[in-house]
């Protein structure tokens, strides 16, 4: 196992500073000769701090996939992410879906995630788990660490900001249609994505509406022993993304947007490595049938009124996630009871900020309001003989938040941040089984501050270095999964402390931009899974973490047509202090986990690519991501294995239309979505295999 030193962190980051620095002193030197017709990157320009500036002037990390990247196959999902975005990792998995930042992760199929995600401006309240498929979309930002005192719903670890595309004044269409074929465990499975969008003014100057869709179709790629079945992996999805822009005055714009989509997945995509029942790649032996029914809905309307040197926003959202499922218990063919959940969150938000976002200006400042109601009903039906668990949460919450960023001098900057927020949650929870019925609830309340400190130093225009300290936590919840009475039912918040140091900046005549951040954080009360006597599950507040590590990002503009990427990512994240009880046959033994990696946090992850784009005419990209290996559980028994995957494209630009062949995952390498222990062996689901299609699409 690789373990790198705070020391050797230093070192390594002061060698990579001197690397970023040391064209700037160039640069500096040959400032006044300007260079005709020079080529350079493009700005990158972000609302990371909910105000436009460049990615560079952001004191913090900020990973950026672009417009034209998200409407490509390769980049049109969260599996994109770890490409542009180091120190990252993703479980997309039939289980759940999530995004896992610098090692930090919620405790397994927890209800609350430390990773924010908003779409539209809205935040969705189980994260990425009920987030829709990426289309129609402009930017999608990353951002890490704790940033509470900037957005409505808090974050701990860091958040994803995705914004469907404003509707045109201008009449606008496109269509895409995706033909490709995966490799199956006897045969290619075929794959269907099509998509459009249409755009344009409804009343001249003051309405204008968007509307597009995507769907997608295919019947997966796994070979189910026990019935012979072919779908038990299929997807059957469909997403519609709509807009209204309307320019009220002046000064004052109105959108409402609207993400709606449905999945109706296959479920027997698990299988056995170990044991009696084990099966080569993506081939399962269940016994029961089983599906995965999804909706998710996403509703937004922004206001946003000028007023002199200041902007006021007010942001509605509501959302509404379902999903039902049923799931073979075992993973195999022995005769027991499915599993079920039923699952329903609705959540309605208000959030409303005034900004002096002025560049230009020595003083910007944000405050902001937020508020919020969540109802969450699930019923549960697990286990045999059946345990059935309905539970019933209502959660409210109230947050101030805000930050004031000042020119000390013409170099340096310092900012204040922070974020007040109060939330209160009832839960009540039935619990039926074959002993008979017990009812019980809980009420948890907590009000919390959450501070955030920057400074940056400006060595010369485009090239900053800076410094960041801030409190996260991740509020409690609810165990409604296992939970068999009141104490077992709720957990506590656990809370973080996260310091980052970096530089970023463009040089070599701004054909080159990189970026460089070192950081450390600490949690306290983490939550984790237990077990207790009598083989509950339970979430308790009895570990405390240590995470610290270094990221490299670099962009280059080699030539007119040719670009590049790269990104290094080092870390190391451990439990400094975890003590639970583990099942040694049959027995529960209290055993210290301290000093195991903490599941999802792979000592080092990188990506390397190549574009070529002739406008109209050729195109092309290649690119390499890759992860050393990392642990799925707490323990330190389930790995997964280093990895690199590969994806190509290549295509031809006619005017507007554009045709590609392309290739994910060229090389076939099975990187495990997710993995666990069952008493029959390890249990795990295989990941994206390789998938070669064509793609054509059209602009008008």
């Amino acid at each position: 196992m690789t373990v790198y030193s705070l020391r050797s962190v230093l070192l390594l980051s002061v060698s990579a500073l001197g690397m970023l620095t040391g064209p700037a002193r160039a640069e500096e030197q040959a400032a006044g000769q300007p260079q005709a017709g020079a080529i350079e990157l493009a700005p990158v320009v972000v609302d990371a701090r909910q105000w436009q500036e460049d990615v560079q002037r952001v004191p913090g990390a900020v990973d950026v996939l672009a417009t034209d990247s998200l409407g490509n196959p390769l980049s049109d999902s969260l599996g994109a992410i770890p490409k542009v975005s180091p120190n990252v990792q993703i479980e997309q998995s039939s289980v759940q879906t999530r995004v896992v930042i610098r090692g930090m992760t919620s405790a397994n199929t927890a209800l609350q995630d430390p990773v924010g995600y908003f779409v539209n401006d809205v935040a969705l309240p189980h994260g990425v788990s009920q987030a829709p498929q990426l289309f129609d979309s402009t930017q999608m930002t990353i951002l890490k660490g704790p940033q509470g005192a900037l957005y409505g719903r808090n974050t701990e670890a860091g958040a994803i900001k995705v914004s469907t595309q404003d509707p045109d004044w201008t009449p606008t269409a496109s269509a895409s249609l995706a033909t490709s074929a995966r490799d199956g465990v006897d045969d290619w499975a075929p794959a269907v994505v099509a998509a459009g969008r249409l755009s344009g003014a409804v009343v001249e100057d003051r309405l204008a509406a968007s509307l597009a869709f995507r769907t997608e179709q295919s019947d997966g790629v796994h070979h189910n022993l026990f019935d012979g079945a072919s779908d038990g992996g299929k997807t059957d999805r469909w997403t519609l993304s709509t807009g209204l822009a309307l320019q009220a005055g002046p000064e004052t714009d109105v959108t409402l947007k609207s993400v709606v989509e449905q999945n109706n997945n296959g479920k027997q995509r698990m299988r056995y490595l170990t044991g009696p029942y084990a099966t080569g790649r993506n081939t399962t032996n269940y016994n029961t049938v089983s599906w995965d029914d999804s909706t998710s809905a996403i509703q937004s309307l922004k206001v946003e009124h000028h007023l002199d040197d200041l902007t006021l926003t007010s942001i509605t959202g509501w959302t509404h996630y379902e999903r039902d499922f049923q799931m073979d218990l075992d993973g195999g063919p022995l005769k027991t009871l499915p599993n079920l959940l039923s699952h329903q969150d609705d959540a309605l938000s208000q959030e409303i900020r005034l900004a002096s976002p002025d560049q230009d200006s020595g003083l910007r400042w944000l405050a902001g309001l937020y508020a919020y109601q969540e109802w969450t009903d699930l019923d549960y039906q697990s286990g045999t003989p059946r345990v059935g668990r309905t539970t019933e949460i209502d959660q409210s919450g109230l947050a101030a938040f805000g930050q004031v960023e000042v020119a000390l001098t013409d170099r340096w900057r310092a900012g204040v941040g922070s974020r007040v927020e109060w939330i209160r949650q009832n839960g009540a929870q039935t619990l039926v089984s074959s002993t008979g019925q017990s009812a019980y609830e809980q009420t948890l309340e907590q009000v919390t501050l959450l501070p955030r400190l920057t400074l940056s130093y400006d060595l010369q225009p485009g090239t900053m270095l800076y410094g960041s300290y801030a409190r996260g936590y991740l509020p409690g919840g609810y165990n409604y999964g296992m939970a068999t009475s009141a104490s077992t039912l709720t957990f506590d918040p656990e809370y973080s402390w996260t310091a980052e140091i970096g530089a970023k900046g463009r040089f070599a005549q701004d054909r080159l931009g990189a970026s460089l951040a070192l950081f450390r954080t600490v949690t306290t009360d983490k939550q984790i899974l237990d077990l207790v006597p009598g083989g509950t599950q339970t979430i308790s507040n009895a570990a405390q973490a240590e995470i610290y590590g270094l990221e490299v990002s670099a962009d280059a503009r080699l030539s007119e047509r040719w670009t590049s990427f790269a990104t290094l990512g080092l870390q190391h994240g451990e439990a400094t202090s975890y003590t639970t009880n583990v099942s040694q046959g049959g027995t529960l033994v209290s055993t210290d986990l301290s000093g195991n990696r903490l599941p999802m946090s792979a000592s080092s992850t990188y990506s390397l690519g190549v574009r070529y784009d002739e406008g109209e005419g050729w195109f092309g990209q290649a690119s390499v991501n890759g992860s050393s290996p990392y642990y799925f559980d707490s323990q330190n028994t389930l790995k997964q294995s280093a990895f690199a995957t590969v994806d190509a494209e290549i295509g031809h630009r006619f005017d507007s239309v554009e045709l590609s062949l392309w290739a994910a995952n060229l090389f076939g390498e099975n990187v495990y979505s997710r993995a666990v222990s069952a008493p029959l062996g390890i249990i795990a689901e295989d990941g994206a295999p390789r998938e070669i299609g064509l793609r054509l699409s059209a602009t008008w």
